[in-house]
């Protein structure tokens, strides 16, 4: 099939939808334009099970519409790409596959690519690697490359012709009648990762990126609802020395003075491990690098990330765009637990929201936000979707299962 064939076969579609408008709710065809929270990124990798659990894919059921989704092999040894690694020596490598799954749709709507940042959605496009005639999409030390090479690219590489479209790209080559748009969230994810505010993305750079994105997508004549941007340092995966001091019954000085951690220091996973660990007598009371997010990286981070939701804003209003508040959505899980059904899910680590990464949602972290953004779309376009049983899926989720575990 030549490219041509193909924008024929989106034109055609197009024209089957009708044409959308920001005051009213079309969604014949969505798109997702977003990160890790959208794709279904879940304890520390992509598989199909965790995509179809992601809140897009509930949403787009309980608004009686398909999604396609551009899903992964669970395992097996071909394709299999560099892991997301947080935890170096102290957990193992999780394998990630580089290889879609059978069978698949020759075009994906949930566009969202783990670790995506925003001036990538416009840029970064496949880039596949060729042994002779043979097409290698999963490139082995390169994550983020093999990703965006199976999401948006996929089947398209195979082409005579292939169809090489970054994110944004590809939303409009869609002409979608409804579109999401959840970025920034990798825009400063590495910096809490790594302790390092240097990888923080300017805001300036930013504004600039995220305007381009939703001034484009709001010419596509989509209903677009944008995300604002969570804080990373929201998740389970960090916590504060108080919450620390808390958890383990000792005081806060005391563990700033053992640790050597200054005031407005975070722990990161590994730190809350190992700090564990030296309580209990197992390790001396050297932390490892990237155990600790320094307070000025801390301040950095919040920083940004305000900043990024400012932006959000702006672009939103001078587009016409409506404004879903994830990151205030998520914001007070650390201290007050959400409710599914008679479960709870908490934001601290092993809490129940967030997986076993602490980053990512827990299916029933998933089906919270999606729940959550229905009443957002029936309270802003009238429309009257029914949410989703989050107990059921709290009952079936082992995140879950394991925190009510401890708790008792």
């Amino acid at each position: 099939m030549k490219r041509t064939k193909i924008k024929t076969l989106l034109f055609t579609l197009a024209l089957c939808a009708p044409l959308a408008a920001q005051n009213r709710l079309d969604p014949t065809l969505v798109a997702v334009l977003g990160g890790g929270l959208s794709a279904g990124y879940s304890g520390f990798r992509l598989v199909e099970q965790t995509q179809r659990q992601a809140w897009p894919s509930l949403v787009a059921r309980q608004m009686g519409t398909i999604l396609p989704l551009p899903t992964f092999r669970d395992d097996g040894a071909a394709g299999v790409i560099n892991a997301f690694r947080p935890l170096p020596g102290l957990l193992p490598v999780v394998s990630q596959s580089g290889e879609r799954g059978l069978p698949f749709p020759i075009f994906a709507l949930n566009l969202s690519v783990p670790f995506l940042r925003v001036g990538e959605s416009l840029t970064l496009r496949p880039h596949p690697q060729y042994d002779g005639p043979k097409l290698i999409a999963a490139i082995e030390g390169d994550l983020k490359t093999s990703l965006v090479n199976a999401i948006l690219g996929g089947p398209l590489l195979t082409l005579t012709d292939p169809v090489l479209l970054s994110q944004t790209e590809y939303a409009e080559m869609l002409s979608p009648t409804m579109v999401f748009v959840e970025l920034g969230f990798g825009d400063v994810l590495d910096a809490a990762l790594q302790g390092n505010a240097p990888l923080i993305t300017p805001a300036s750079s930013f504004q600039t990126e995220y305007g381009e994105v939703i001034r484009r997508m709001a010419a596509t004549h989509a209903s677009v609802i944008a995300l604002t941007v969570p804080d990373p340092l929201d998740a389970g995966y960090f916590a504060t020395i108080d919450e620390l001091a808390q958890k383990y019954g000792v005081a806060a000085e005391a563990l700033r003075d053992r640790f050597h951690l200054a005031s407005g220091d975070m722990l990161t996973l590994g730190g809350m491990l190992e700090i564990g660990d030296a309580l209990r007598g197992r390790r001396g009371s050297t932390l490892s690098p990237g155990s600790v997010v320094p307070a000025a990286v801390v301040t950095a981070i919040h920083a940004a990330v305000a900043a990024y939701n400012a932006a959000v804003q702006s672009a939103a209003g001078n587009a016409g765009v409506k404004v879903f508040d994830l990151g205030g959505f998520l914001h007070p899980l650390r201290s007050a637990a959400l409710q599914a059904g008679h479960f709870t899910a908490g934001g601290g680590y092993g809490a129940g929201f967030y997986s076993e990464d602490g980053i990512y949602p827990s299916a029933t972290g998933q089906a919270l936000i999606a729940n959550a953004v229905i009443q957002f779309l029936n309270a802003q376009f009238g429309a009257s979707f029914a949410p989703i049983d989050s107990e059921a899926v709290a009952a079936n989720d082992p995140a879950i299962v394991a925190s009510h575990g401890a708790a008792r």
